[in-house]
């Protein structure tokens, strides 16, 4: 009878566990929905996502998510898709390829999902991206911006502009805008953003200025670094005699506000030019009082001219349900989840519902595929197409930071800052 009781006792303590555990579930509980939610009887269409909750990512996986939950509350509660609600499951790729790999079977094999979204750096990315190139399911990098992250095949695209774009836009930028011809910058040798967006800056800086040296300092670090006195004491050494009139951070989310921080207490008063990797609040957060006029150029800002009328709902609602304004990471985010819906409307458009379901899963895949090279989407924040190599043309958005708050500043069209004959990427 003891060891009848005794295992009673031990199952209820396990169950007891695995309520409080989520039954082993991962992904956070959504919040509950500001809007009465449609019943909805049509079988559920199946989308996918991964974030980073943890890890060196996490300021961008939870803008991630928290634009990804209302933009399928808002849909759902509009009907969905045709009348199939959608059913969004995000994963958490813990800032780690190898997880994010790993978790992009499970959202292709065991949730049956007809696209997937997620990867805030070409790491991420391409782990996930090659699962689902593989197993031929579309795929949109939500964060990622090394150029080459899109072409792991033919069913893989990515919503941030890439850094050749980025880089060209910085460059023209900072020599025609703010009349600066000679600069240094901090390369994150450790990481690809970093490392390429430095090259791509560099290469477009030569272009406009017409000098061959306009970069002449260029001081490495590691992602993650938290002592920059060795590049900042060397910089200060050379600036006047280099006639450096400006500092250029392609950085992580923590490391230009240190690197600013630091740069400051050292009495170095160069302005200071940050890239859309420096766009969540650890820079106000971690830089203080060190990043007040700071600058920098980034995908997305709520203040922004051409926005549209569905994106401009969801940020009405993401801002009361958080109390924040949607940043970048959301933006793009909430960009790849409606780029899936279009692309999945316009099949259900063309083909009818009878052919949806009827139609085999790979079927349903590579017709959304298929959708999402060849339409222009007008339920992003702006209208966005996608080049065959799976590259959108964006806008360049800059911010500054102004009582302690990012704030628009300025913005270039792709054409602004594409003259003719120089949007070919200078690839090495």
């Amino acid at each position: 009878m003891k060891r009848v009781i005794v295992l009673v006792g031990v199952l209820l303590l396990i169950s007891v566990f695995i309520a409080f555990a989520g039954g082993g579930k991962e992904e956070p509980i959504k919040e509950t929905p500001t809007k009465e939610v449609i019943t909805l009887e049509k079988e559920p269409i199946r989308i996918g996502a991964l974030v980073s909750y943890t890890g060196e990512a996490a300021e961008m996986g939870v803008e991630n998510h928290h634009a990804l939950v209302v933009a399928e509350d808002l849909l759902n509660a509009k009907g969905g898709i045709h009348g199939y609600p959608v059913n969004l499951t995000i994963v958490d790729g813990q800032s780690k390829p190898a997880v994010h790999a790993t978790k992009a079977y499970r959202l292709i094999e065991s949730e049956k999902v007809v696209i997937g979204i997620g990867g805030d750096d070409i790491s991420y990315a391409t782990a996930s991206g090659e699962v689902f190139q593989q197993a031929k399911v579309p795929y949109m990098s939500t964060g990622a911006s090394t150029p080459t992250c899109s072409l792991v095949g033919d069913y893989m695209a990515m919503i941030w502009r890439p850094d050749n774009d980025c880089g060209r836009g910085i460059a023209k930028y900072v020599y025609e805008k703010l009349g600066y011809n000679k600069v240094t910058i901090f390369k994150d040798v450790a990481s690809a953003y970093g490392t390429k967006l430095t090259e791509y800056f560099i290469y477009y800086f030569k272009e406009f200025t017409g000098d061959e040296d306009p970069v002449p300092l260029v001081l490495a670090y590691n992602t993650g670094d938290t002592d920059y006195t060795a590049q900042l004491t060397r910089l200060k050494a050379n600036m006047d005699k280099l006639g450096i009139q400006a500092v250029i951070l392609p950085t992580w989310p923590r490391d230009a506000p240190k690197i600013v921080k630091q740069a400051r207490e050292l009495e170095i008063d160069l302005p200071m030019i940050g890239t859309d990797g420096v766009d969540t609040v650890a820079l106000t957060e971690v830089g203080g009082d060190s990043v007040e006029g700071m600058i920098l150029a980034t995908l997305f800002d709520p203040e922004q001219p051409g926005i549209t009328e569905v994106a401009k709902e969801n940020m009405i609602e993401y801002e009361k349900r958080y109390n924040e304004k949607m940043g970048a990471y959301a933006a793009s985010a909430y960009d790849a989840f409606m780029v899936s819906v279009e692309s999945i409307k316009a099949v259900i458009d063309e083909k009818g519902a009878e052919w949806w379901d009827s139609a085999s899963l790979a079927d349903k895949r590579k017709a959304v595929r298929d959708k999402m090279f060849s339409i222009t989407m007008q339920w992003t924040i702006e209208p966005l197409k996608f080049t065959p190599e799976g590259w959108p043309k964006r806008a360049n958005i800059w911010k500054i930071v102004k009582n302690g708050e990012r704030v628009f500043y300025d913005s270039q069209t792709y054409d602004e800052y594409t003259p003719e004959g120089i949007e070919l990427m200078p690839f090495k």
